[in-house]
Order: C-alpha cells, then sequence, then structure tokens
C-alpha cells in the first residue's frame, strides 16, 4: 500500500496528502462544533430553566409571605383571642357560638386564598377548630415538648416552619409542610394556643410544576435535603433526597451541572429560595436539549461538505502550481545531462521552487566553472610534469657529478664545494622524488635548509635570517615545495637587488585549525601596480624559472587544494620590504581531510 502510494506522481500524492491533511482538521472542527455548539444549548437551556427556577422561588417566597400575613390576621383577630381566653368549663351553646363565630372567620380567610390550605386553632382551654373534614390526632392529643408545638414555643410566638419527615414513603403524603406559631394574649403576653397551617403537597406542587417545558423531574428540598414536594414523581416526599448532586445543592446557591439520573445523562439546575432558604432543583434528560441543536449538526455537516469540495479544489490546484515548474526544471536537467550547459531556469517568485531553481543556474555556473578548472588544473599538471622531465634529464649523470665533485673537493681539502655538492644533490633529488600530494613540514625544512645553504655561500652575509617554527607545526603536513618559492622570491627580488645587507624572517605557527607561514623581508618592496597584478595572478613575467616553481604557482596550487578560504596574502611597500602571509588547514597524518589528488588526478 504505502509503496504504491510512493510510486504515484508527485501531483497525486500532493493532492492525497492535502486532501487527508483537510479532512482531518474538518472532520475534528465539525465534531468540535457539533459537541460546543450542543454545550452552548444546553449552557442557554440551563441559563433559562435557572431563571424560571428564581422566578418560582419568588413565587414561593410569596406563598411563604402569604401564609405569615394569614397567620398574623389570625393570630391578633379579636374573635380569635376573646374565644380563647374564656374558660373550657363554660356551656355547651357558648361553645357552639364560639365555635360559628371561628368557622365563619375560616370561611372569610379561605374565600380570599386560591389555596387549598388545613387551618388549626389548638386552645389551650380545650378549644379545637379546623378547616378540614377531621382533627388530626396529633394535633388534638398533642405534646408541648414535640414537633412543631416545640418549635412554636421556643419562637415564642414567632411563625415557624416545619417539614413533615418520614423514614419510608408507604402512601404518599398529602400534608408536607406546616407553619405554626404560638397564639399569646395580645394584652398580657399570655399563651393561649396554638395556630397550625398545614400544606398540602398538592398546593405547593401547583406553584412550580409549570416552569419547565421539558419532561422533567423537579424537587423542593429544605435546608437539610428533605424532600418537602417532587413533581411529577412523588416517591421521594417526605425523605431526603439520594443523589451525589445533593451537596452542590446544598453548598451553593445556584448552579447547573452534568449529572446521572435514573442511568441516563441529565442536567440539575438549581437555585436557592432568598427567604425561605428552600432548595428548588430540576433534572432535564440531556438528550431533549440536544434534540433542539440538531440543527446545528445537519449545517455543521452541509459546510464540511462545502469545505472538502473546497479543500479538493484547493489541492488540486496548489498541486498544479506545485509541480509544473518542477516538470520544466526536470526538462532542463534533462538537457544538462546531454551536455547543454546553456539552459537558465526563470521563475516569476522567490518561494522555495525559485531557490531551488536560483540554485540550478548556480549549480549549473559551477559546473562550467569546475571544467574552467579541470582545464587549468590540467594545464598546470602538464606544466609541472614537463618541468619534471626537464628537472630528471639523465638524473643519474647529474648525482654521479656532483658526488665526483664532492670527492674531488674533499681530495683538494675544499670542505665548503664538498657541502655545497651534497646540498645541491639533496635538494634535486628532494624535487625530483618527491610526488606526494602532502608531505610532513619538517621534511619541507630540510630542502629549505638545504637551499639557504646555497644562498648563504653565494651572497655571504648580504643578509641574515631568523626563523621562529613552533615544534607541533613541524609534524603538520603541506603541499611539497611550497615555502622555498616564497624564499626564493624574497632574496632574488627583494634583498639581492637591496643596497647592504638585509634581513630574511620566518615565522611558522598552528593555530585553532589554521596553520600560518609568514615570510618577512626589508628588501627593496613591490610597486602597487605590481602588487595588484601578482595577487590577480598576472604577473607572469616574474614567475622565477631557475626553480620550475613561483610565486603565483604557490598561490594557485593553495587555492586548488583547499579553496579560497586559504591562500596567500601579500604585504609590500617600496624600500620597507615584503611580508607573505600563508594559510593552511592543519592537517594531521591520518586525518582523512585530504582524500583526492587536488589537480584531479
Amino acid at each position: 500500500m504505502i509503496s504504491r502510494f510512493m510510486n504515484l506522481s508527485l501531483q497525486s500524492k500532493l493532492m492525497i496528502f492535502f486532501i487527508v491533511i483537510a479532512m482531518v482538521p474538518l472532520i475534528f472542527l465539525g465534531v468540535f462544533t457539533y459537541q460546543k455548539s450542543s454545550e452552548i444549548v444546553k449552557e442557554q437551556v440551563s441559563e433559562q430553566v435557572l431563571e424560571g427556577l428564581i422566578q418560582t422561588n419568588k413565587s414561593l417566597s410569596f406563598f411563604h409571605k402569604d401564609i405569615e400575613q394569614l397567620s398574623n390576621y389570625i393570630y391578633r383577630n379579636n374573635i380569635v383571642q376573646e374565644v380563647l381566653k374564656k374558660s373550657k368549663t363554660r356551656s355547651d351553646l357558648e361553645k357552639y357560638e364560639d365555635n360559628t363565630e371561628i368557622k365563619n372567620l375560616f370561611d372569610i380567610v379561605e374565600g380570599s386564598k386560591n389555596w387549598k390550605l388545613n387551618i388549626y386553632i389548638i386552645g389551650l382551654n380545650n378549644d379545637r377548630y379546623f378547616t378540614g373534614d377531621f382533627l388530626p390526632n396529633e394535633y388534638d392529643q398533642y405534646f408541648n415538648n414535640w414537633g412543631i408545638f416545640r418549635k412554636a414555643n421556643e419562637a415564642n410566638g414567632a411563625l415557624i416552619w416545619d417539614t413533615h419527615y418520614t423514614i419510608r414513603n408507604v402512601e404518599p403524603q398529602e400534608v408536607v409542610l406546616s407553619a405554626g406559631r404560638l397564639i399569646k394574649n395580645t394584652q398580657t403576653g399570655q399563651p393561649l394556643g396554638f395556630l397550625i397551617i398545614d400544606i398540602p403537597e398538592n398546593t405547593i406542587a401547583e406553584i412550580y410544576q409549570n416552569s419547565s417545558n421539558y419532561s422533567n423531574q423537579t424537587f423542593l428540598l429544605d435546608e437539610d435535603g428533605y424532600v418537602i414536594s417532587s413533581y411529577p414523581s412523588k416517591a421521594t416526599v417526605g425523605l431526603k433526597l439520594k443523589h451525589h448532586a445533593l451537596d452542590d445543592f446544598l453548598n451553593n446557591q445556584r448552579g447547573y451541572l452534568k449529572t446521572i439520573w435514573k442511568s441516563k445523562p441529565y442536567i440539575a439546575i438549581y437555585d436557592t429560595g432568598e427567604d425561605t432558604h428552600y432548595k428548588l432543583a430540576n433534572f432535564i434528560p440531556e438528550g431533549e436539549i440536544i434534540q433542539k441543536s440538531s440543527l446545528i449538526g445537519y449545517i455543521t455537516i452541509i459546510l464540511a461538505v462545502i469545505g472538502l469540495i473546497f479543500v479538493f479544489w484547493s489541492a488540486y490546484l496548489f498541486a498544479k502550481t506545485f509541480t509544473v515548474p518542477i516538470s520544466r526544471l526536470i526538462v532542463l536537467m534533462k538537457k544538462v545531462e546531454k551536455g547543454d550547459l546553456t539552459v537558465k531556469f526563470h521563475s516569476l517568485f522567490r518561494d522555495e521552487i525559485g531557490i531551488l531553481g536560483e540554485r540550478f543556474n548556480q549549480m549549473i555556473k559551477r559546473i562550467q566553472s569546475l571544467i574552467n578548472e579541470s582545464v587549468e588544473k590540467q594545464r598546470l599538471l602538464q606544466e609541472a610534469e614537463i618541468k619534471t622531465l626537464r628537472a630528471q634529464i639523465n638524473p643519474h649523470f647529474l648525482y654521479n657529478t656532483l658526488e665526483t665533485m664532492s670527492v674531488i673537493a674533499k681530495q683538494k681539502n675544499v670542505k665548503i664545494i664538498s657541502d655545497l655538492a651534497v646540498a645541491l644533490g639533496d635538494m634535486m633529488r628532494y624535487s625530483i622524488k618527491k610526488n606526494q600530494d602532502l608531505v610532513v613540514l619538517k621534511e619541507d625544512l630540510t630542502l629549505l635548509e638545504h637551499y639557504l645553504f646555497i644562498q648563504h655561500i653565494r651572497f655571504q652575509d648580504k643578509f641574515n635570517i631568523r626563523c621562529n617554527i613552533k615544534e607541533s607545526s613541524k609534524e603538520l603536513l603541506i603541499p611539497p615545495l611550497l615555502i622555498q618559492p616564497i624564499i626564493e622570491n624574497a632574496i632574488t627580488h627583494g634583498l639581492e637587488m637591496k643596497m647592504g645587507s638585509g634581513t630574511l624572517e620566518i615565522n611558522i605557527y598552528d593555530l585553532g585549525e589554521n596553520l600560518y607561514i609568514d615570510i618577512k623581508d626589508d628588501g627593496i618592496g613591490m610597486e602597487n601596480n605590481l602588487l595588484k597584478l601578482i595577487q590577480e595572478h598576472k604577473a607572469v613575467s616574474h614567475i622565477p624559472t631557475h626553480t620550475g616553481i613561483g610565486l603565483i604557482n604557490v598561490m594557485k596550487r593553495i587555492e586548488l587544494y583547499f579553496g579560497s578560504e586559504y591562500g596567500v596574502k601579500i604585504e609590500s611597500e617600496v624600500n620597507r620590504g615584503t611580508s607573505v602571509h600563508i594559510k593552511l588547514p592543519v592537517i594531521r597524518e591520518g586525518s582523512g581531510k585530504i582524500d583526492k589528488d587536488p589537480i584531479g588526478r
């Protein structure tokens, strides 16, 4: 599979690559967009439902206040006060009349309210008045230290609220919340009895059951997490809500969170009443909310398809734009393979392909330059071979002649002639036999010693020699016959023509990755125009002929060996002298830095 793909054309591979690259983020973007939009919808719905819960809690708060106002009205009603002050031993007729008056009061109260309430007045004089069909036994035979009566006594006349708890809900609870207060004589403050207002669960449920358009489950909780009322399911009324989100409900004022209800994902939205401190919690199925974002999903799919079409078209256009200039470059390369070096790549842009085309043009120029260099190398090689052949004319005859001269000089006790013959013989033997690309510096220095000895005999006290050669540099490699031509040039064209004696200074040292050879004389120097011609390799008339290798030849050899980074720098001033600075790379035996013949053999 991979092999087949790699064998496709570049245009096809680019199209496939960019389509795949574009599809992956598009798919992720589509999924992300849908999920994000779903989250936004969930958040918006949660905010809307939360706003509804806030309004519902305000209604519950109003309901609370209305119950409080109702209890105040009954508490301070003159009829109630007078009836509860009466003796429990009064006549039955009087009790009947009192009962009638309280019933009329209840009728007035119930007529002014839309809510169904059960009102009980429990007198300390054993009077019992109520609005329902019967009086619960726990109110008839009440205990002062039990439940709502204990709380009412502790409140000392203030209204208190009591939630009806249960351990297990065997049958639906009708009354879930009660308000109660101790009725006291408004003049003396003496207790007269209790006012109990029972609130049925249906009365509370009517306040909040229509607060949402979803098939949700709503709970009204007290401060301890017990269910006061719920809708539509009433199974948990009176019980403590068993759900892991309860801690969030109890510890926070309002909010919403994702949760699980009946093994399905739900969103729980809750709010706390400012006055009642009741918790109103709404569980809404997440699926119903997501259905509202289905339109966004369809739009996302349509946009993804449109995006894929655009990506396909863009990939084709890009691949075409990218491969056409490459195809042109391949055509030009084939022409170069056939030997046509006049081709040139033209690009309108400075992008990578344009730069590649420029590099191609530079490569063609470099090839042409290398061809020219190769021709020059061949010419230098031929010259060197011719000069070598000249130098090798009957070498045995020359060696034998020099040895004969040395023997005769010794016999005649002319030591200087013997030394000259030996030195000249060693020089000829070194120049003829040294055909290596690189030699150890100390070998070339031995040749230089012979040469300077001969020149010293020739010129006597014409010049002094100062040598400063670093010991570690003597083991480095250099091209053979590199220093002697520079010394010869300094003596012949500088010191020999100077009036009086002069000084020749030779400094050789290595520093870092470079080897430096500095040769300085205080001879007659040279004119600027001549110096410029030498630096441009044009002063051919000044090349010495008696050594076979001149100054310019050395300069060219260094450039051919090591490149333009290395070479010869010449400084000269008329009547002040000349300084030649040679820079070479540090090469040690076995380093492998020069792995081919520099002149292309």
